[in-house]
């Protein structure tokens, strides 16, 4: 487990139910020994898997020690606050929110929008100087999201030239306080975003990156209430208020505040990465007839849906509180401020790992280990978290994936097994539903009911769907044990023409399945002790198979096992009454 990485899993929470594959957009993830572990090289931190872990059991690197510490040892420690906090805390006043910081033991707060304003002004001017219909590149992709560059960068390289060499607005940001303050000046995000972490790991200027989620938990252990706060005079955003760079986190914002610092290039406005990936996939820059401005954002809707905030209210309503707050600033930064701009180059640096080419052979022979040996067996249900049996596959021989994350191939393995178990038993086994139609059975159990029976099952062994009402009078045991109000257990001596059978019913699945042990009880050479100690050493021998399959599926195999314990008991009770 690494704890230093942004994102990790903590394995003891892990319930193996690949939800994080299905939901991460690139596959980033690994499973060991059954626990999906993220895969820190592939990730790009878009959150997905934090969002939709319904175990919880991905977390997020908790930057607040961190913090903490660096106020204990510098003089001034600045925060940079996204200005998407106006959505994730409708209920303070901005200038409730920087005196319970400043309480915290900031020296000073600052919008992170105001680095957004830099970036916006310098983007205009490079669209007027590269961007002109006859010379210029045709495709500027933004850069102000670092998952999306990550993600760009990584998996869809022909398009990572088009990226801006444009800082984020947190870097330029964080440059600019450290211009205006002094290089010793300690600057710490605090927003919605955990690829902000990245971001704090790779470039020096910025110190740490604090979550709204860490935030609101710091504000409690420290017993703060922002609404208690009555604002002082020079409870304000340092150096000042930013412009409409405030729009950013919303999809469509850095567009509009582009264009307030005059943009006379064609724009478009994608979030999401999977619609990201949908836009560019195939894009012909040549088709372009003029230059195109593409503005991308990992979250869908914007940064005001980043991964750590607080999903209480709707996506609409998030978008018009932060619509409001921005729009009562000012359209852009005085130009004595933009002359003081600081260095706007620079994206988040990422080596893509190499990709590794396998061969249709070897897809093939992977696949054969989970039981597909033909593209009909390529169900591509998606439960093992990828789309198709394929990418599965890759992901096996990548050694991403274990084959266990298969459920056809383990329904089948624990079908086989239970057959298996159930064949192995010395007396008759037989499991019906609830219409008294045979499951499944053993030939044991045929040969007990006679020769004609016998011949049934020769051809078509286990019985399934042969009517057991028809076959035996016990049949209406299995009724009584099945039905809501029934005896989860019934033991009776009953005669079959000039036989005695102990029967032992008992409940499998209540109003649905139940299964009977049977044994001819007038067959002298039946020795009770010796059925018990066969059944005592299949289960022996076949109990780690069972367990990891019931853990996995839960239902054929956690079935079988039951039975056996079941005769066992039922065995082991009626020879200690003898």
């Amino acid at each position: 487990m690494n704890f230093l990485y942004p994102i990790y899993t903590e394995q003891t929470e892990c319930q193996d139910c690949y939800k994080c594959i299905r939901q991460c957009p690139v596959k980033a993830i690994r499973v060991e020994d059954g626990h999906a572990m993220v895969v820190s090289e592939l990730c790009i931190m878009c959150g997905n898997c934090v969002i939709n872990c319904s175990a919880k059991a991905k977390h997020v690197r908790n930057d607040v020690p961190k913090a903490k510490q660096l106020m204990k040892l510098k003089k001034r420690v600045i925060a940079s606050l996204a200005p998407s906090f106006v959505s994730e805390f409708p209920e303070f006043k901005p200038e409730q929110i920087i005196a319970a910081l400043k309480k915290l033991g900031f020296w000073g707060v600052s919008e992170t929008a105001l680095g957004a304003d830099f970036v916006s002004s310098h983007l205009s001017d490079v669209f007027k100087s590269e961007g002109g219909k006859n010379n210029g590149q045709k495709l500027f992709l933004s850069s102000a999201c670092p998952s999306v560059v990550d993600f760009i960068k990584q998996y869809m390289t022909s398009y990572a030239p088009y990226i801006t060499d444009c800082a984020s607005p947190l870097l330029a940001h964080a440059r600019f306080l450290k211009k205006t303050y002094g290089e010793d000046t300690c600057v710490i995000f605090i927003g919605p975003c955990i690829a902000k972490k990245s971001e704090a790991d790779s470039f020096p200027e910025i110190e740490a990156a604090v979550t709204f989620e860490n935030l609101r938990k710091w504000f409690d252990d420290e017993g703060i209430v922002p609404s208690n706060f009555t604002p002082k005079d020079d409870d304000i955003f340092i150096p000042q208020k930013a412009a409409q760079g405030a729009f950013y986190p919303v999809d469509g914002g850095m567009i509009a505040s582009v264009r307030n610092y005059g943009n006379p290039v064609r724009a478009m406005s994608v979030s999401g990465i999977r619609q990201i990936k949908e836009a560019l996939e195939d894009l012909n820059i040549d088709d372009l007839a003029e230059p195109l401005f593409i503005e991308l954002l990992a979250c869908r809707g914007g940064c005001i849906n980043g991964p750590v905030t607080e999903r209480k209210t709707a996506t609409a309503l998030r978008h018009v509180q932060l619509m409001q707050y921005a729009e009562k600033a000012e359209k852009t930064l005085p130009d004595t401020l933009l002359a003081d701009s600081p260095d706007i180059k620079d994206t988040l640096p990422v080596e893509a790992p190499p990709k590794v080419k396998h061969t249709e052979e070897e897809i093939r022979e992977a696949l054969r280990t989970v039981g597909k040996y033909s593209s009909t067996d390529e169900v591509n249900c998606a439960s093992c978290g990828y789309d198709t049996c394929r990418a599965f596959a890759e992901a096996m021989l990548d050694n991403r994936a274990e084959k266990t994350m298969c459920v056809s191939y383990m329904r089948k393995l624990a079908q086989k097994k239970a057959n298996g178990l159930i064949k192995a038993i010395p007396g008759g086994v037989v499991i019906a539903d609830k219409n008294l139609k045979i499951v499944e059975c053993n030939e044991n159990f045929a040969r007990l009911l006679g020769s004609d029976v016998l011949k049934m099952y020769e051809i078509k062994p286990g019985m399934e769907g042969a009517d057991l009402d028809k076959l035996a009078g016990f049949a209406r045991f299995f009724s009584d044990v099945i039905s809501s109000n029934g005896p989860d257990v019934i033991d009776r001596d009953v005669r079959e023409g000039k036989k005695i059978f102990h029967v032992s019913v008992f409940s499998i699945e209540k109003e649905s399945i139940a299964g009977g042990v049977i044994e001819d009880v007038t067959a002298p050479q039946v020795q009770k002790h010796r059925i018990i100690s066969q059944a005592k050493k299949v289960i022996d021998k076949n109990l780690s198979v069972v367990q990891q399959i019931a853990f996995l599926l839960g239902e054929n195999a956690a079935e079988s096992e039951a039975i056996l314990n079941s005769i066992i008991e039922s065995f082991s009770e009626d020879e200690d009454e003898q």
